[in-house]
This record gives C-alpha cells, structure tokens and sequence, in this order.
C-alpha cells in the first residue's frame, strides 16, 4: 500500500482501486455500525486525471464530513458553553465566592441574585427590571431575550449566578483542549514544568505546535478534531524535521491528554498516529589503541579541563553531558575508600540514577574538579552547568578534529559512552556494566526503592567497582604524572 503524490489527506491508493480511509471518532461508532475505521472506494479509476481523483474525493469526504456534523449538531454550543462557564468562574472568584456556595440560600429564602450578593449581580438586576417593563407593555409576548440578547457581560454575569447556586454533584466539568497542559503540569509526577527554561520551552513547544492546528478551541471528548489536527501536523513536520522530532513531539501530546483522561477518569483513549519509523544515526567508537591515547593526552592536560572530564567520565562509565551538568558537588566522592559519583539529578529514565564507580584517572579527576569549583552547587561549575547541551557537544568534537579527520567518522560525546559497552563485550565483563552506564535491564536493575541505599555500602560499591575494573582494564595504569 502507498500513497499517491497528490497531497489529498485519507486518500490511500490499492492496485486496482483508490480508497479515502480515516479514523472514526469513539464516541460515534455507533453512527458507523461500531466500526473503527471509514472507508470508501472512489468512483474513479487509479490512473484518472487528477481533477477527477479530486472530485471522486470530495463527493465521500462531503458525505462523511454531513455524518458527523449531524452527529455533533450540538457540539459548537457546547464548547461555547464550556467557554462561558470559564469565563463565569472568573467573575466568581472575583467576587470571593465559590460555585454551589450559594445554593442553600438560594432555596431556602429564594431571594433574587442582586439582594444576596449586590456588587456581583447587579448586572442581572438592570436586566430583571427591564425585562418587567417589557412584559407590561408587550403582555402576549414572551420573547424578551429575543428581541433584547444579552450582552457578553451579562451573559457571564447570568451564568455566574447559576453556578453559584448550582447543585454541583449534578454537573461533571467538562475540559477544553486550552486547559489540558495546566492540568498536566499540576499533576505531573517529576513537578511543574518551568516554561522559562531550555528544556521548558522545548517540551511546551511540542504541546503549542499542536493547539496551533486546532481551529479556536475545542473539546477533549472531539477526538475527530484532535486527530484531524495530529495528521496535518505530523503531514507538514514531515517536510521539515525528523521523524525522531515527531516522535518526540508525540511523546508530549500523549502525556497530556493522558493525564486529563486519567484526572478526570474520562473513558477516552487516543491511538498513537502513523509515524514513520526513523533510522538511528551510528556512532563510531574508538579503537582500544586510541582510547589509550585520548586518556593519556587528558590526565597530561592536552584538553581543557572542563572537556577532559567529560570525555574521561564518558568514556569510563557512560555518562552523559547532562548528566554531568547536574551534577553537584556534595555526589562526587572522588575521596571515599571506593570513589564515586552519584547521579541522583533529573534523568532521562529512573534507570539512570545510580552510583557510578571511578576506575580510571582518579588522582587527576580529584585535580580537576578542584579547578572546576567555582563556589557554586554545581561540580562542573556554573557556566558548565547552564551551557546548553549542543554548546557541550560541539565543543567535544573540536577536541575531536584529529580522529574525525582522519578517520573520516562523526565521533562525539556519544562515541565515548558506546566504547563503554564495546568494552565491555571485548573484556566479558558482568552484566553489571549495564548499570553503571544507566542502559536498562530487568535482570540487573538494582536502583529501585530496596536497593538505593545499598549502593552506597562498601561491599556493594566493590561488585559495581570490580565490574568497572573489567570494563577499563586497558585503561585503569593511566593518570597524572604525579599524584595530585
């Protein structure tokens, strides 16, 4: 099955026939039959002339488009009521006063809007008084609001008052997609995400490109809308960037109009898209003769000292640039009867914590950060610390230029955390070297509740250290010239 080259969105082309297929919102199955998936052949023949595969087209997506417009002919004014109802929140509060608050009253004493709460319905009392004047002088009509709409104040003001004295076990909110990412955020399990930082913005920007392709707004239950606008963003990210970004952005979407489902335990579930599958790019490692070279040139101080530390640690234990830029001062125990770092910062995954023994160069890794410190939290210093991670790696590869010329390969950061596995395969070193590194495994994973603590018992730390020693073993003679 491919698609044809005419950008017409459903269209799918078969051997012998042209078919227009799309998702079916959940929540009008039952319109189709419980059915999950729309299709139709087109009254046209694959090779037609495209005004006619166009023609074809429209005729069944107009067909379906009337279905479900007929399905949802209340659905406009729904949102629109759902909007209202914000806005009314806002008007209340204002006012100090919290929907159902005043309920009791409003049964018990039946008492007009403005005389339990004046400041905040005189609007409706204006309106209630020329609604009576209207009345007298028209008596065989009742068609006031007609004839005299209310205005969007009055409106809100109107809607305020029937929160206010609602019965509220009675109404079950319902969400707009403009409130998903707020309600996201308080109920994220790693905490708020801070829109001002570099990896806020990026994680905000996935969600924002998204709501940009929905038209006004819309609600969560519109599952066509949501759809419609995850297929033309992925068809126009696709001209642009890589299908790792997409996936990325994806990841996102998902997780916040997940957690609204989960919150608000709506009976929702929305499908991954079809993404196209991405190649991951190879990294070249270093031979064990270069690996040899390269610690020798930094333990000799060839590299810059920031740069030296990130390669070493790298190289001998796999960690990472950000790893190490959240890296604080009180987890490096360079000192301790079996040295270590601790990485206990934010990870990619909860696998990623972990305590990782040093092995190689510890005499001048002490000299190093002793140079790094700045005063600040952060082991690697402050500059390092808020540096963004492209800046990091850029600045590997120019230490790199000699290998990447001459070998005519893209190393980088990375080429160093895959000669720590290459390593460990050539030296038949335990599976613990998954740990240390921070790749899952079920069979090795010992980073849960129960075992954190123990990480940090010698007997512990020397398994972890001796798998370390296996790993590096063609490394481990190298450091300093003298002991620092």
């Amino acid at each position: 099955m491919t698609r044809l080259n005419l950008r017409l969105q459903y269209l799918q082309k078969r051997p012998d026939k042209l078919l227009y297929r799309r998702r079916i919102p959940s929540d009008l199955k039952k319109v189709f039959n419980n059915k999950s998936v729309y299709y139709k052949q087109l009254q046209c023949k694959v090779n037609a002339p495209e005004e006619d595969i166009v023609k074809a087209w429209s005729e069944i997506d107009d067909v379906f488009r009337t279905m479900i417009d007929t399905a949802r002919n209340n659905f406009d004014e729904e949102i629109a009521q759902e909007r209202l109802a914000l806005e009314a929140k806002k008007w209340l509060q204002a006012h100090k006063i919290s929907p159902g608050a005043l309920n009791e009253v409003a049964n018990v004493y039946h008492h007009q809007p403005w005389n339990i709460h004046s400041t905040a319905f005189e609007v409706i009392e204006k309106r209630y008084i020329d609604s009576i004047k209207y009345s007298e002088k028209n008596p065989h009509f009742n068609d006031f609001d007609l004839v005299n709409p209310p205005t969007p104040k009055e409106a809100i003001v109107s809607k305020a008052w029937e929160l206010a004295i609602a019965n509220l076990t009675k109404r079950k909110k319902k969400r707009l997609i403009s409130e998903c990412w707020d309600i996201y955020v308080s109920n994220r399990v790693d905490g708020y995400i801070d829109k001002t930082t570099r990896e806020g913005k990026r994680i905000y920007a996935s969600w924002n490109r998204f709501l940009s392709y929905i038209k006004g707004n819309c609600l969560i239950e519109d599952t066509e809308t949501i759809y419609d606008a995850l297929d033309r963003m992925i068809n126009d990210r696709e001209k642009t960037v890589s299908n790792a970004s997409i996936e990325r952005d994806w990841i996102v979407i998902s997780a916040v109009l997940n957690s609204v489902i989960k919150v608000e335990r709506l009976n929702l579930k929305f499908h991954k898209p079809l993404i196209k599958t991405h190649t991951p790019a190879i990294r070249p490692v270093f031979s064990q003769s270069d690996q040899i070279s390269l610690v020798h040139d930094i333990v000799n101080d060839q590299f810059p000292t920031e740069r030296g530390v990130v390669m070493l640690l790298s190289l001998q234990a796999g960690l990472i640039n950000s790893e190490l830029q959240r890296l604080e001062k009180k987890n490096v125990r360079l000192y301790e009867e079996i040295p270590h770092i601790l990485i206990t910062g934010k990870t990619k995954t909860k696998d990623r914590k972990r305590t990782v023994p040093i092995t190689v160069g510890i005499h001048w890794l002490r000299k190093a950060f002793r140079e790094l410190d700045d005063g600040s939290q952060w082991a690697m210093g402050e500059s390092f610390a808020t540096a963004k991670d492209s800046t990091v790696s850029k600045r590997i590869v120019l230490s790199l230029k000699k290998y990447r010329e001459r070998d005519n390969k893209n190393y980088s950061c990375y080429s160093f955390r895959h000669c720590f596995k290459a390593n460990a395969i050539s030296h038949n070193a335990s599976e613990r070297y998954l740990y240390i590194a921070g790749w899952r495994n079920k069979e090795t994973a010992i980073s849960d509740t129960y075992a954190k603590d123990a990480m940090t018992q010698i007997s512990v730390l020397q398994g972890i250290e001796d798998t370390s020693k296996t790993v590096n073993k063609h490394l481990l003679k190298i450091d300093c010239p003298t002991s620092k």
